[in-house]
């Protein structure tokens, strides 16, 4: 297996943006006040169930891919145990990412979050949001030699989908 950060840095950061986009944007669009405790808390919420999903959701998909390969090298015996090495680096490889998540789920959160809880401003949390969505997208293309463009455009338009839910289910009120 080949540790790749491509993963866990967007999931994380793109996780914790919209989870707090999600949970504040009514106290956000509506001028309420949210102190830094509030911020915080809710960004290692954010981060804890982020880097759980990640954790079973990289260690199944490592685990998976491992018992394909081993049924593609011995068909005769697809059964046959995957070897202590293969496993352990399967394990270290979905912790590395789970805790590089985390983190970025975790600050992901906190851009929006406390962004609001010490500026107060809509309209600069909005702008520094959706600037992080933009910016992110833009690194993904990047990344992956994709569309800037399309990216941009992508994560700036989801960043705003996800105000506009959160701003009618209202989370926090």
């Amino acid at each position: 297996m080949k540790f790749s950060y491509i993963f866990p840095v967007s999931l994380g950061f793109t996780d914790g943006i919209i989870t707090a986009l999600m949970i504040s944007s009514y106290l956000i669009l509506n001028d309420l006040h949210m102190s830094l405790v509030l911020a915080l808390r809710i960004s290692t919420g954010s981060a804890a169930v982020g880097t759980f999903s990640y954790f079973i959701a990289s260690y199944a998909n490592n685990m998976a891919e491992l018992s394909r390969i081993s049924r593609h090298i011995n068909p005769s015996r697809p059964n046959r145990k995957i070897s202590v090495s293969l496993l352990s680096e399967a394990y270290r490889d979905s912790i590395t990412g789970t805790i590089v998540s985390g983190a970025c789920s975790f600050l992901g959160s906190m851009i929006p979050l406390g962004a609001y809880s010490i500026s107060s401003s809509s309209l600069i949390v909005i702008t520094v949001t959706e600037g992080t969505l933009a910016f992110l997208g833009y690194a993904l293309s990047r990344s992956l030699k994709g569309s800037s463009i399309s990216w941009i455009g992508g994560m700036f338009a989801f960043g705003v989908v996800v105000i506009l839910i959160g701003l009618y289910v209202r989370i926090i009120v």
